[in-house]
């Protein structure tokens, strides 16, 4: 029993007649996402049309969760869900730009050595993944992350369900907003406009909390704060959004390990002073300065020490990293703030010295971006930007907006009435719109890919769908076709279309589709009844196959039962579902 309450349902019978279960399993969900909720529900009504049956759906918390994956404590390998392990998982994952597997698929890296809570095994990917985290080279990069792709499409792992999409809405006239750049807090507004406007208004629906750069934690201070501090190196949406050289001139290394990076001449901090070497020097130290507590520190160290900089003259250094690592790129684009302001404020205090000017001392929050902080009304919860007049003069060009103003809404309703009124000009993604709500006169909306993937994780170690070593032909390949089975009865375009109105794209495997290196020409499996059966026979199963070969309409795959399902979670949190299986 979980989170105090589990719920005995009898299932109402569906229309049509499911075969005579050949083996059981149990389900385990998150209770956090309304939407994963729904399209776990009819899985529940899925899977037993061919013939594998649903005896516990367990819709519970992370705390829960945890010690049946990658927390279980052991003995190992991990067991199925009825001897305190799981048989297939819900789960989502958030990537950033740069997909790396490593730890995730590859066996050293198994449950409890690693977060490969699959227990997946397989050399082919092992191999993929060693070749694709040493090539330096990016078309070998991609080479190599097409076949760790090909490998999971074909193995299954994981079985992917869809790609989410956020959406931004906004006032009409936007333009060059690149929304995916802006999401992964990658992106300062140099460049979008809107029509006929100067200052920019931006909704968000989370307090200011963070106002340090080197030690934010919430993405919507992340966003802020990237507009008045930036790196030498930053993403390019022309090039892929891969990195190019911003107050950088150039950078290159030979091997991934030493880079030689060469400083614009004209780079200055917001107040005119020059940008050198000895700032870049002073921010990649305090970066691997414990005390100043940061939530990178810990990465930061793994890669570079208060000796890695040498500096050659004012506006050209090397960095030596001490390991080799495929997005060392990343590490250059550490955001800089200015060593003749900061300097002679211990880094213990750097974080209680920014709560302070923020609020009291505005002037002295600027780094080398295109804004400055211009007024933090804590009151109101309002962040006010000012373009800085010296971003010009190493950029070439000035900020698109005079002003930039980060507003809190508390709900969305109240966001949504404020674009309608004119007040804000766009709304954040994270007050979750749904497309229906936007008919908003004078506005319109941004579709943006996230670097994310919804999917269905496979115990690789279950007896049916890992080992297969109880199936009619026993086998790893016998399991193999049970999981292909699974995947051909994900409705894939009904989620979409039914559970998320829209937002979300059909997934192919755990790479997200917005990432370098993402395999454009793998296609979803399609929701084919008759092919996951062939499967199912493939794996020794009696299968009866249907005399025809035409796809369940999407009016018929959703069974009466889903709406009970969902009455039962709008009254409870987490639960256990224990099905009783009639015969039909």
């Amino acid at each position: 029993m979980y989170n105090g309450c589990s719920v005995l349902w009898r299932k109402k019978k569906t229309v049509g007649k499911n075969p005579e279960p050949y083996f059981s399993i149990s389900i385990l969900c998150p209770n956090t996402n309304p939407s994963r909720n729904q399209w776990a529900s009819l899985m529940v009504e899925q899977l037993p049309k061919i013939g594998i049956a649903v005896d516990i759906f367990d819709h519970t918390g992370w705390a829960q969760i945890s010690p049946r994956v990658w927390g279980h404590p052991g003995p190992y390998p991990i067991p199925t869900y009825a001897e305190g392990g799981y048989d297939i998982f819900f789960i989502s994952w958030s990537w950033g730009l740069d997909w790396d597997p490593t730890g995730l698929y590859d066996s050293p890296a198994i449950t409890p050595d690693g977060n490969n809570f699959y227990q997946y095994d397989n050399p082919a990917m092992d191999n993929a993944i060693g070749n694709y985290i040493s090539s330096f080279v990016l078309a070998d990069r991609i080479e190599w992350a097409e076949e760790i792709q090909a490998i999971l499409y074909e193995d299954l792992p994981e079985i992917s369900l869809i790609y989410p999409l956020s959406v931004y809405p906004h006032v009409e006239g936007v333009a060059d907003f690149s929304g995916l750049l802006w999401a992964s807090t990658q992106y300062p507004f140099f460049e979008m406009t809107i029509t006929g406007e100067t200052d920019f208004h931006y909704a968000i629906p989370a307090d200011f909390v963070d106002f340090h750069p080197h030690t934010y934690a919430s993405n919507y201070d992340a966003q802020w704060l990237r507009q008045i501090y930036n790196g030498l190196i930053q993403r390019d949406p022309s090039i892929n959004n891969g990195y190019a050289p911003w107050l950088a001139e150039s950078f290159s290394s030979p091997d991934g390990i030493i880079y030689t990076v060469v400083i614009k001449d004209d780079a200055c901090w917001a107040d005119g002073t020059d940008l050198t070497s000895v700032d870049v020097e002073y921010n990649y130290q305090l970066a691997v300065t414990q005390s100043l507590g940061g939530n990178r520190y810990s990465t930061n160290i793994k890669y570079w020490d208060n000796n890695s900089i040498e500096i050659i003259n004012n506006k050209e250094f090397t960095i030596t990293f001490k390991q080799a690592y495929v997005f060392q790129d990343g590490n250059l684009a550490l955001d800089l703030i200015p060593e003749h302001i900061w300097g002679a404020i211990a880094p213990a205090n750097h974080e209680a010295t920014s709560i302070n000017w923020t609020k009291n001392h505005p002037e002295k929050m600027f780094g080398a971006g295109p804004y400055m902080l211009a007024d933090y009304d804590a009151t109101n919860r309002v962040i006010q930007l000012e373009a800085n007049s010296h971003f010009t003069d190493w950029y070439g060009a000035e900020p698109s907006f005079d002003n930039i103003y980060f507003e809190f809404y508390g709900s969305k309703e109240g966001a949504l009435a404020a674009l309608a009124a004119g007040t804000i000009d766009m709304v954040d993604a994270q007050y979750s719109p749904q497309l229906d709500e936007l008919d908003i006169a004078g506005a319109t909306y941004t579709l943006v890919e996230n670097p994310g993937v919804h999917e269905i994780a496979v115990n690789m170690k279950h007896p049916y769908l890992g080992t297969g070593e109880l199936c009619p032909i026993a086998g790893t390949e016998s399991a193999k076709f049970i999981r292909k089975a699974i995947s051909h009865m994900v409705p894939r375009e009904i989620i979409v279309e039914e559970i998320l109105n829209g937002l979300g794209t059909p997934g192919t495997t755990g790479c997200p589709n917005v990432a370098i290196g993402y395999d454009i020409t793998l296609v979803p499996y399609e929701y084919s009844i008759n092919l996951a059966l062939q499967y199912m026979a493939q794996a020794g199963f009696g299968v009866t196959l249907p005399s025809t070969t035409a796809l369940t309409s999407p009016s018929s795959i959703v069974g009466i039962a889903i709406p009970i399902i969902l009455s039962i979670f709008a009254l409870i949190g987490g639960t256990i579902f224990v099905i009783n299986k009639r015969k039909r």
